[in-house]
């Protein structure tokens, strides 16, 4: 097999000994949506999950789905409904990076060519004949070379889960809830048997979700991207409590700005006790998934700048590369020790738009400051496809490079490690949360 990726590799102009470095690297794959074994197996065996996170998007965006698309994602639809849904905007975007990780997956998963009207069951076939106790195992350790994967999760009463899968799952703590347009306070009372009458409350609240997972968890996640600009100002505690109690309290209306000023010192609270718990802070920049409403002056990472400066221990990374607005990035990363660049999804919005961050990124940082691989996917067979995306185009820069006499060889190898394996495990500290999750025991802190 490793010869016959060598010959590949050197039929496609990459340096077969740099791929074949690549092929042996045990990925950390920094973001997923990966669900526990037990759902996979629960779920139906159907398209959803080579269309949901993202393809779905681009199949969408032809304008040539069919009167079913609407209900592709409900259960109760046949395969053969969502099948006619899109099999006729199939063709038109089976050429995007998110469409050519379904076809990495189906090829080299389940020996299927392409998706049409004569391989749609036999794909399904061959899943369900895989879908067996230890095919997670199968998918992300054996087939797409996964050492851990760090998934978020959301769950009001269990922000970062337990896990059937210690040692390959890590997880983040989704601070989301906390900072959203305007968090339902319920759940999170009912889970911790806490009430909330004042922004002291919310605090404890806050600390009490950090005392309970912050130790086992990697990072904390903030998606806030989606629903305002990540311009966050310092707001004391005075300033902001009566407008919390004004807004979440009372329950009464408050102005853009208000509502701004409490999520901005929410967010200050929760990246002083990630800082505190040794965790880094994610956090997205850039393209919105989904299709019909996004605003590109949203989610732009040069807003952040004030909030680097503010908090100068704590490690922040930026998620997605703020594509497409990616130089921002790489001038943040290049000037902030404490800011790392993120690949994660980059590669299936836009794999040659990644490549021209990876070219950039290169020669612009130092060697630590990228992470190189996250499918950010809900499914883990999608996980494949877009991490041989990943090998595939990192190894073809860094055999420009090399042919180009920038890097030599040997250097090359190590950028290709640091970026898909050891920069995040030392960002993130994961031999000491995976010691932390097999002891069921607080990790200790830094220091």
């Amino acid at each position: 097999m490793r010869k016959a990726r060598a010959v590949w590799a050197a039929a496609k102009g990459m340096d077969p000994g740099i791929r074949d470095e690549i092929e042996k690297i045990r990925l950390v794959d920094g973001h997923e949506h990966l669900d526990e074994e037990a759902v996979r197996l629960s779920q139906p065996n159907d398209l959803v999950r080579f269309f949901m996170y993202y393809t779905f998007d681009d199949v969408t965006t032809t304008g040539k789905t069919g009167p079913g698309a609407g209900a592709f994602f409900k259960a109760g639809t046949t395969v053969e409904e969502q099948w006619r849904a899109i099999r006729d905007a199939w063709p038109l975007a089976r050429n995007t990076g998110y469409a050519r990780a379904v076809q990495l997956s189906i090829q080299e998963l389940y020996g299927i060519d392409d998706l049409r009207d004569d391989t749609v069951k036999p794909l399904l076939a061959a899943i369900a004949k895989r879908n067996r106790p230890g095919v997670l195992d199968w998918l992300l350790r054996d087939k797409a070379g996964i050492e851990v994967a760090l998934v978020n999760a959301e769950d009001p009463g269990d922000l970062a889960r337990r896990t059937a899968s210690p040692g390959l799952f890590l997880f983040d703590i989704a601070v989301s809830p906390f900072l959203q347009g305007k968090p339902d306070l319920a759940p999170y009372e009912k889970a911790s048997g806490k009430a909330v009458e004042s922004l002291r409350d919310w605090h404890r609240m806050i600390d009490w979700y950090f005392d309970r997972w912050g130790r086992q968890a990697v990072a904390i996640k903030n998606v806030s991207a989606y629903w305002r600009v990540l311009k966050y100002d310092e707001v004391s505690e005075s300033d902001a409590a009566p407008l919390f109690e004004k807004w979440l309290v009372r329950k009464e209306e408050v102005n853009p700005a208000e509502r701004k000023a409490v999520q901005d010192h929410l967010f200050d609270v929760c990246v002083r006790k990630a800082t505190e718990l040794d965790l880094a802070i994610k956090i997205h920049t850039g393209y919105h998934a989904g299709t019909g409403y996004t605003d590109l002056d949203v989610p732009r990472a040069r807003d952040l700048a004030s909030l680097f400066r503010r908090h100068p221990k704590a490690r922040f990374d930026l998620f997605h590369i703020s594509y497409p607005e990616w130089p921002d990035v790489i001038a943040l990363a290049k000037h902030y020790p404490n800011v790392v660049a993120d690949m994660c999804w980059a590669w299936g919005i836009d794999p040659e738009g990644a490549r021209q961050f990876a070219r950039q990124a290169l020669h612009a940082l130092p060697v630590n400051k990228v992470h190189g691989f996250g499918g950010d996917v809900g499914y883990a067979d999608m996980v494949y496809g877009y991490a041989r995306i990943a090998r595939d185009s990192i190894a073809a820069v860094l055999t420009e490079a090399v042919r180009e006499g920038r890097l030599t060889r040997p250097d090359a190898k190590a950028v290709a490690r640091r970026w898909l394996r050891d920069n995040a495990m030392e960002f993130y500290r994961i031999d000491k949360r995976r010691a932390a999750q097999a002891a069921g025991q607080p990790a200790p802190l830094a220091g």
